[in-house]
């Protein structure tokens, strides 16, 4: 039976609604709609009339495309209201120790989830890391398997209660129903980290216009997330500011000639800007455009590194780092990182075939197509893994 199913980033730039057919344990992407964002900052909505507007106006260029409605919704969140943590669960399944039931994980799973939450704060996810029978840990699926002590370790996400519910009530404002928010760093990870990656230690780091995003996984599971308020549109500002010109005037020339210095740079070349409230054009020269923005990246990078350093698992990232998200694309942005963070770095481009191959193989879609095949891994319940961020091997249809 194919399912409809769509997904929505609001982004502080972008808002992007992509609607996606389900069957057989494929994912195709039928229809994509992008529309400037005005009324969503850093992960939060600020105008709820002109976000549902955004959000109607790109849900109705992905339906005119796709030929259909879009109904349910998964929807990714960000912000610096994401808290999260590993939390450890723990039973007595027999004194005499028997075989380990459905009905013992769902006793430790109950007993994982149980947290003192701040007042205002919703578990967004709780995602299994790894089982523990009798001391003995790294047991990823222990039914059938006999023991007297049963133990799980969790990874739980939570948000703000408010933040949640305006997006709630966007959706609503659309005619949507929301399936669930996914935390977008996780979204991110669905397309673009291999399992090799997972399993050896790596960290994603979504980078947008207003916040960075971050997951590490470590053996294959999640280890950490956090969100940083950094991103794009702080370089966008600094060029602003720096030539005295406006903001979408600075964008166009981030986006069309700017680049972060590297030891093989090129000289540089004259660029023609105009300036803010005059007819008045002004020729600068990208070499000083670059240093202006390198600045600002070097900053953001140093955020990553400390973060990365923070999160205790810094050692074990064999795989080094994936950046994904918009600011990612910035000319030689990859090269940089890799000379301050001092580990193999890559871009994380969504994989697999699609429609629209030459629009969405690129990071900007990264979270988007992530929801979708979250979305998959939901709906697939013969063969679902408890844990949607580890066991992907059955998707490898897709990307393969």
């Amino acid at each position: 039976m194919d399912r409809i199913v769509s997904s929505l980033d609001l982004g502080s730039q972008t808002i992007k609604f992509l609607i996606g057919e389900l069957s057989d344990g494929n994912a195709s992407i039928i229809g994509v709609g992008t529309v400037p964002s005005k009324s969503v900052s850093k992960g939060v909505v600020i105008d709820l009339n002109k976000a549902s507007e955004a959000v109607m106006q790109a849900k109705k260029v992905a339906e005119t495309m796709a030929g259909k409605k879009a109904q349910n919704v998964y929807v990714s969140v960000s912000g610096t209201h994401i808290f999260s943590l590993n939390n450890k669960g723990s039973i007595i399944v027999s004194k005499e120790g028997r075989e380990i039931s459905k009905d013992d994980i769902k006793r430790v799973e109950e007993s994982a989830r149980v947290l003192l939450l701040q007042a205002n704060q919703r578990v967004i996810h709780s995602i299994p890391r790894q089982f523990i029978i009798d001391g003995q840990g790294g047991i990823r699926n222990p039914i059938g398997m006999s023991g007297i002590k049963l133990e799980e370790e969790v990874h739980i996400v939570t948000g703000s209660s408010t933040v949640l519910y305006n997006i709630e009530k966007v959706i609503s404002m659309v005619d949507l129903k929301k399936e669930a928010f996914v935390l977008q760093s996780l979204a991110s990870s669905l397309s673009t980290l291999k399992e090799q990656e997972k399993e050896l230690g790596v960290a994603l780091v979504d980078i947008g216009a207003g916040t960075g995003d971050i997951a590490i996984f470590v053996n294959g599971a999640i280890a950490h997330t956090s969100v940083l308020p950094i991103g794009g549109e702080y370089i966008t500002k600094d060029i602003a500011y720096a030539l005295r010109i406006s903001l979408d005037e600075a964008e166009r020339i981030k986006k069309d000639f700017g680049f972060a210095i590297t030891k093989d740079n090129t000289e540089g070349s004259n660029i023609e800007v105009s300036r803010i409230g005059t007819e008045e054009k002004l020729t600068i020269d990208s070499s000083y455009l670059a240093e202006v923005i390198t600045a600002r990246v070097d900053e953001i990078l140093q955020a990553v590194k400390l973060e990365l350093i923070k999160s205790g698992y810094w050692g074990a990232l064999h795989s080094g780092v994936v950046f994904t998200g918009g600011c990612s694309k910035l000319r030689n942005f990859v090269k940089r990182a890799e000379s301050i963070l001092e580990v193999p770095v890559r871009l994380g481009i969504p994989r697999g075939e699609y429609t629209f191959s030459d629009i969405l193989s690129d990071p900007e879609y990264a979270t988007s197509i992530g929801l979708i095949l979250y979305a998959l891994s939901e709906g697939s319940e013969q063969k679902r893994p408890r844990n949607p961020f580890s066991g992907f091997s059955w998707l490898k249809d897709i990307f393969e």
